[in-house]
């Protein structure tokens, strides 16, 4: 079958709503700037044109599963309702066989986060230290911030960790019902003692970054921005989507090529690599690092067929697919922010609104 006409979307619907300087601050302080720059040639351009690297050149490794957050707008919190979540913690033995294969390949940064919480791995800390020993050039992880104190944030700024990403959805109340438990101001104060922290010691790392989905600041865009100001290295947004487990929920682009099997590889807390971190039910199991090492996994003939169908434009044959939005239409936005205005989007038939969504969900 000859492929269908398509388009490969990269990071079409998360946007940076910082100065541009702030930007290109924090891109120098990546350090690697090279590295850094080959690396974004990679990413961006061997999708484009069906390049498949040596070795993947991002993973996402999942330290911890759980979370004891109940956010509306998580996929988890459909599954643990219908009973198809089970959650973990990587076991560190694991860990190092995928971090010592690694050492040996051309990868450019690990992320020790994907479905749940990293800080709730108690050998987080261990995790991180032990790639920085092993040669790995970018380690981080995304995290709600909740569990933050000041050993553990000491600990954190003193591994070794590249850039720490906080999800940080609204302020106020409107905080305080998405990430319940945490309390607003509570989770200010600690990040703002991970900054203060981290001059003290005077590091410019962990990079410390912010994030919200657009929805729970839309119009108060200028007030969040300022809220992180010497706080916050970047702040950026995300583009509401749907994120449900029924195939009904969605609308697809049957000629969208997802950019993923070109890009990266995603290592669930037991050893299964998944199609993609959209994959959050693991609809396709791609291989165990139990049983394969990354490289024969990579190379291997799942993922080969996958890219297959991707550019044959039959992607949706895959069940990860047909759950994912993100090959919705998206329409053009522009937020305003004081004298500056940031180009951004908005998913339209797949958009959400996370005000709005039900805070029973929590329960």
């Amino acid at each position: 079958m000859a492929r269908q006409k398509g388009a490969v979307k990269i990071n079409h619907d998360y946007f940076s709503i910082s100065t541009r300087w702030d930007n290109l601050r924090y891109f120098l302080r990546q350090g690697h700037i090279l590295a850094h720059l080959v690396d974004r040639i990679k990413w961006h351009y061997f999708p484009k044109f069906f390049l498949v690297p040596s070795f993947p050149t991002h993973l996402e490794v999942e330290a911890s599963s759980a979370c004891q957050m109940r956010c509306p707008m998580c996929k988890t919190v459909e599954m643990m309702k219908n009973g198809i979540f089970h959650a973990g913690v990587m076991d560190f033995e694991l860990y190092k066989k995928i971090i010592d294969e690694c050492r040996r390949e051309p990868l450019h940064s690990i992320k020790l986060s994907w479905r749940g919480e990293p800080l709730l791995n108690p050998r987080i800390v261990e995790m991180i230290v032990y790639a920085k020993q092993q040669g790995i050039r970018d380690v981080a992880f995304l995290s709600n911030g909740e569990r933050l104190n000041p050993a553990l944030t000491e600990a954190l700024v003193d591994s070794g960790l590249d850039w720490l990403s906080i999800s940080f959805d609204g302020m106020g109340e409107v905080y305080n019902r998405i990430r319940k438990p945490a309390i607003f101001e509570g989770t200010l104060e600690k990040i703002r003692y991970l900054r203060a922290y981290r001059d003290r010691r005077r590091q410019t790392k962990p990079l410390i970054r912010i994030q919200s989905v657009h929805s729970a600041i839309r119009g108060q865009e200028t007030d969040f921005l300022k809220l992180w100001d010497g706080i916050a290295d970047r702040v950026n947004i995300i583009a509401d989507q749907q994120r449900s487990i029924s195939e009904n929920d969605y609308i697809h682009d049957p000629n969208y090529i997802c950019p993923a099997p070109w890009q990266r590889m995603c290592i669930a807390w037991d050893g299964k690599v998944v199609q993609c971190v959209t994959d959050y039910v693991e609809g396709n199991i791609l291989g165990n690092v139990n049983e394969k090492t990354l490289k024969a996994i990579w190379r291997d003939q799942p993922f080969q067929e996958l890219r297959r169908l991707m550019k044959q434009g039959t992607r949706l044959l895959t069940k990860p697919c047909r759950t994912c939005s993100d090959d919705g239409a998206i329409e053009a936005e522009e937020i305003i922010l004081g004298d500056r205005v940031v180009k951004a989007a908005r998913y339209t038939h797949q958009g959400i609104d996370v005000k709005k969504m039900d805070s029973s969900l929590h329960e």
